[in-house]
């Protein structure tokens, strides 16, 4: 097994950060990288939505900054009382000994928030994974997980973590960004969520909880930290100016007049569909807090058009898609209920 890269950036630009995650997605799986950790901060107070969200508002409004993260899933908080950790590895296998069967999608956060755990139990921490996308202290949330898969298979692990802001600040920046609720979260209350700070009774640095995850991380590999090179550096700044055009890329279309929408077990998915004189699919577009490789969901959307819009039809797009666990969409529990927030659309 190689040895694992750990850079610790104190502030960084959402987008450079987008656009360095996406550099090293690339070098990794071509080779030209070794498998990284990079835990960063960013500057100011921000919003950090997942990979399908509809978002068509500005980049910021009311000191508060909004990005698309890669990494499908919950809106949560970024920025300053936040500390992220990106994980990207050339598959989602990579940690595991070789005589264990392939990790299953819904087992991979299981496997890799462990060296986050490991970092924060070092600080006196007594974190858990109890499933899902959380992480939690006596059931209190203080991290989200997240992750995505390239159609190579290349991974991007994302954690984030509530060091002296917690999901309780949330509620309120999202509303100073998005006055209009287009965007939904719930309403974190006090003693269900947490910060690192809070746990410890004092202070921490974004730099120290960097620390203790790189220690963590060090439990299950070898870590190897170092700073950006030159070359990396210029490919964030290069690559930047593609995050404003991320951030509004999947928005509501009006085209697509029939929406249904179904609570799941990390928030709410919709299903936004056009439909044919016929009654026959025209186009889908899924949106929500579900997470998914992005490879599979376009496939499933692509599917779908020209399907007849019932139980059958819908059933045997997720079947072909889905069903074999090449592809993953996690969050529904049962596809029997991706299935089901498409057909309330009709």
């Amino acid at each position: 097994m190689a040895a694992l890269d750990a850079i610790y950036i104190a502030e960084i630009r959402s987008s450079e950060l987008l656009a360095l995650q996406l550099y090293f997605l690339e070098s990794i799986k071509s080779g030209g990288s070794e498998p990284i950790l990079i835990t960063y901060g960013l500057p100011e107070r921000a919003v950090a939505l997942g990979r399908y969200h509809l978002y068509a508002g500005p980049e910021t409004r009311q000191g508060i900054d909004a990005y698309r993260r890669l990494t499908g899933g919950r809106i949560i908080g970024a920025g300053h009382g936040w500390l992220g950790c990106a994980l990207i590895l050339p598959s989602r296998d990579w940690l595991l000994p070789q005589k264990n069967p392939a990790l299953k999608p819904e087992q991979v956060m299981n496997r890799y928030v462990r060296g986050v755990l490991a970092g924060l139990r070092n600080l006196g921490v007594d974190a858990f994974y109890p499933g899902r996308d959380a992480v939690t202290v006596d059931r209190r949330e203080f991290a989200i997980c997240s992750f995505e898969t390239d159609s190579s298979g290349t991974m991007l692990f994302e954690t984030i973590v509530a060091v002296s802001r917690g999901l309780e600040n949330l509620v309120h920046d999202l509303e100073l960004l998005d006055p209009d609720g287009a965007l939904t979260i719930p309403m974190y209350s006090s003693d269900a969520v947490t910060t690192l700070s809070r746990e410890v009774g004092r202070e921490l640095s974004t730099e120290e909880v960097a620390k203790a995850i790189e220690a963590g991380y060090a439990t299950l590999t070898e870590v190897r930290h170092r700073e950006l090179t030159q070359e990396e550096c210029s490919q964030a700044r290069s690559r930047g100016d593609m995050a404003a055009r991320w951030l509004t890329s999947r928005r509501h279309d009006p085209a697509l007049r029939f929406v249904g929408r179904e609570r799941l077990q990390l928030g709410f998915a919709e299903a936004h569909v056009a439909l044919d004189s016929r009654g026959q699919i025209e186009r889908v577009m899924m949106a929500g807090d579900f997470i998914a490789n992005s490879s599979g969901l376009d496939a499933f959307e692509h599917e779908l058009g020209g399907k007849r819009m019932d139980l059958m039809s819908v059933s045997a797009a997720v079947a072909k898609v889905y069903a074999d666990g090449a592809n993953y969409i996690l969050g529904f529990g049962d596809l029997t209920n991706l299935a089901r927030v498409i057909m309330k659309a009709s």
